[in-house]
């Protein structure tokens, strides 16, 4: 991620041309007047606080929106964007596929991070995986929208169904996020123009994590559909082509995942022997469906 996402603008510092120590006559101070300035002085720096929460929301069992939550309303103009991004921490192993990133036009980047190649700076990621999420929205605008409204982000599907552990976005303050080492390389941002004036000046107005921060898969799990039962892919490893075998059931779609959790594949014909040929070397995650809706997720090793 480029550092100048978080070394520009990182605060955003309003200069008022009045200042409200000058309109009272100092001779005539009083401790009334003084506090009636500092209500003033209160309320203007109020006015100015107009950024962005980031929140998580479940949709459904194991499908997540991360949200914007505004802290203004602004009226009817309509917020210009630049960029955006956020980690998301999930169980050793687990990956993700990323449904749907807004605003419409927006580009992303997923990095996969191993837990364990952070864990010397934080221990309790080492069985854990994480996932850097960022975008560039190419001056796409959000809609007008008014304090409180929730902004869907990025949608994105859990793999695997995971009965332990849980998803969570990474705080700023976390002892990874805010370790001297990351240099601030895995803070949430959102860099947007909220300013309705003549000029597009971006600024990051990401403010804190609120709401659900976190979602356990210890309390999904119980909701999790059965897992296909004897189902085997052969050969693993495999090269140019996959064999799909199943007992007593039928597979009515395969998709196949890397592991930044991106699907790079979806079958829906042909199913027990699979072209795998286009796909480079690499380890990929492979989803089998039925027709009765159970699933499973297998490894597999392309050659």
């Amino acid at each position: 991620m480029p550092k100048t996402i978080y070394i520009q603008q990182k605060t955003k510092i309003i200069f008022s041309t009045i200042n409200p120590f000058n309109l009272i006559n100092m001779k005539n101070f009083t401790p009334l007047k003084m506090m009636v300035i500092f209500m003033m002085c209160l309320l203007s720096y109020g006015t100015n606080a107009q950024n962005y929460d980031f929140t998580l929301v479940q949709n459904s069992s194991y499908n997540f929106t991360v949200a914007a939550v505004s802290k203004f309303d602004s009226g009817s103009f309509q917020p210009i964007t630049q960029s955006y991004g956020f980690v998301l921490v999930v169980p050793d192993g687990v990956t993700i596929t990323l449904d749907e990133v807004l605003p419409s036009g927006t580009s992303e980047t997923v990095t996969a991070i191993q837990g364990t190649n952070v864990a010397a700076l934080d221990s309790n990621m080492s069985d854990k995986d994480l996932f850097l999420i960022t975008t560039d929205t190419s001056g796409a605008t959000f809609n007008a929208h008014s304090d409180a409204a929730t902004i869907p982000l990025v949608t994105l599907a859990v793999n695997g169904n995971p009965t332990s552990g849980e998803i969570r976005l990474l705080a700023n303050d976390s002892d990874l996020a805010s370790h001297p080492a990351i240099n601030g390389s895995l803070d949430a941002f959102i860099q947007v123009d909220i300013t309705d004036d003549s000029a597009v000046n971006f600024s990051n107005e990401f403010n804190v994590l609120s709401g659900a921060e976190a979602y356990s898969f210890d309390t999904l799990s119980v909701e999790t559909e059965t897992e296909i039962s004897d189902v085997i892919i052969y050969p693993n490893p495999a090269q140019t082509e996959i064999n799909i075998s199943a007992s007593n059931i039928v597979i009515d779609q395969v998709e196949v995942f890397n592991v930044a959790g991106k699907r790079v594949m979806l079958v829906k014909n042909q199913l027990q022997k699979i072209d795998i040929s286009q796909l480079q070397s690499a380890l990929y995650f492979v989803k089998l469906r039925s027709i009765t809706g159970t699933s499973n997720t297998i490894k597999l090793v392309k050659e």
